[in-house]
Order: C-alpha cells, then structure tokens, then sequence
C-alpha cells in the first residue's frame, strides 16, 4: 500500500479479513484501489478505496453485510479521518452480465488497471474493460448528479459556502473535472497527481491556478486564512466547469446523448454569473 500509515494499513488489512471471514467461500478476492494502490495517497483528503470480489449470485443482504463491515472495523480507528469506500460485486455483475453490486465503470477501470490484490485469487483477467464512451457517459451522469446538484449550483455563486464544509468538500470540487478532462482527453484514468499536472500543463488562468492549488491543498491541508481560499475559488471555478462541460458536451453529442448534453448546457447556464 502506497502510506506509511500503520493505522490505516492496519485498518484496510482488518477489513479485508472481516469480509473474508464473513463471506468464507463467497470471498474470491480483495483488493485496495484508488491512490493507496496507485499512488498519490493524501491522509488529509484521499477516500481508502477497496474492492472485494464475491462468488455465486449476489444477494440482497450482501450491501447490508458490506456496510456493518465497514462500520464495525472503523469505529476502532477513530484517529483515521478518510473516508472509506469500498466496492463489491461478482465477476458477472462487474462485467455488467447481472445488475448488482457497486462497481461504477471508472472504479472498475481504476481495479483492472492499478489495485493491489491484498486476499484471494487475482481474478482481473476475467473483467471486462468499459470503453472509454462508457467512462465518459459514466463521467457526466456521475458529475450531473453529485457536482450540478442545485445545492452545489447555489455554492458557485458564493464560494465561501464551498470553502466551510472543509478541505475534502474543497478538493474534491476542485479536483473531479480535472480527471474527467484527463480521461477525455487521453483516454486512461489517473490519480489526482497527474491530472492536476496535466491541467496546469494544457490550461492557463485563473482555473489552472485554482487546480494548483486545490492539488497543494489536498497534500497539506487548506490555509489558515480561508478568505484566500473563497477569493481563489471565486476566481477560477467557474472558468474550470466551463472548460469540463465544454469538453463533455462535445463527447455527449458525438454519442448521440442528446438528453446529458442538453442538461450539461443548462448547468453552465446556471452557474454563469
């Protein structure tokens, strides 16, 4: 694993025995992912990322049974701040052969191509790769749904209620339209340390420096003064979402997506001051 935390180590090792001594047989595999497999891992603001693999049917309580797990495991690391997130499924439900589980395609694609097997059988061979039309789709329902809610469309236009809920809230809004551009434009998945440096190496202004920025803040923490933080949100955010649904909305008419094109249009019309 990519920290030299012993705590959260320890933590996403007990996990991983919880689930196998819980699903026995049923437990193939399990796998840390994200940036504590790729690299790149912030104990400030990085979500722990694992992913377990199951034999057999998925079942109705196995969601259930997933989240006691996490639940039980964590109450006994109250020094670990990240938050953890783990995703499941059968080797038919992640290729999308059953409708189960949790394995969104970018988290399948982040399994396939940097986890770390930490139990079981490697089983990766047997998954399928979502296309990259797959991704992008995935991408904009994904950003629609959680980035253009309108709680976070009222935030655009006064920054400073972005900058309260704390370095993760911050980052992670500045972060995420980084890495679909990424994805869009090259057509892999990275970590936040190489598409926030592709950002600032392919974009210039006020929303490259915020990008800068929330990547430092992500390492380190936010400032103590958090009006710089508001004013350099304030500065660059919206230049940044225009430039992601500029982007999508090309990719989404090429796709004949009409319908995510037309709402991606009207977010930026929304959040346009």
């Amino acid at each position: 694993m990519k920290t030299n935390n012993q705590e959260i180590i320890s933590l996403v090792n007990e996990i991983s025995r919880s689930a196998q001594e819980t699903f026995v047989d049923r437990c193939i595999s399990i796998y840390v992912m994200g940036s504590l497999a790729r690299g790149g891992f912030s104990e400030v603001a990085s979500d722990i990322d694992i992913g377990i693999i199951l034999s057999g049917k998925p079942q109705k309580e196995d969601p259930f049974t997933i989240d006691e797990i996490k639940t039980n495991v964590v109450k006994g690391y109250p020094n670990v701040k990240n938050n953890v997130s783990i995703f499941w499924g059968t080797i038919d439900s992640i290729n999308g052969v059953v409708d189960a589980g949790r394995y969104p395609p970018f988290d399948r694609l982040d399994l396939i191509d940097h986890a770390l097997l930490l139990l079981g059988a490697e089983v990766r061979a047997q998954l399928i790769r979502p296309t990259k039309e797959e991704l992008e789709i995935a991408s904009t329902e994904f950003s629609i749904d959680y980035l253009g809610s309108t709680e976070r469309i009222n935030e655009f236009l006064n920054c400073e209620l972005i900058t309260n809920k704390g370095v993760v809230y911050v980052t992670k809004t500045i972060l995420f339209p980084a890495r679909f551009i990424y994805l869009c434009k090259t057509g892999e998945i990275a970590g936040n340390d190489i598409s926030y440096q592709y950002y600032i190496d392919n974009f210039s202004g006020s929303d490259a420096e915020l990008v800068n920025s929330g990547y430092q803040w992500r390492l380190n923490s936010l400032p103590e003064n958090l009006d710089s933080v508001t004013q350099k949100i304030d500065k660059g955010l919206i230049k940044l979402y225009h430039n992601f649904i500029d982007t999508y909305v090309v990719r989404m008419e090429s796709y004949g997506k009409h319908e995510l094109k037309s709402k991606l249009i009207q977010w930026k019309n929304k959040i346009t001051k």
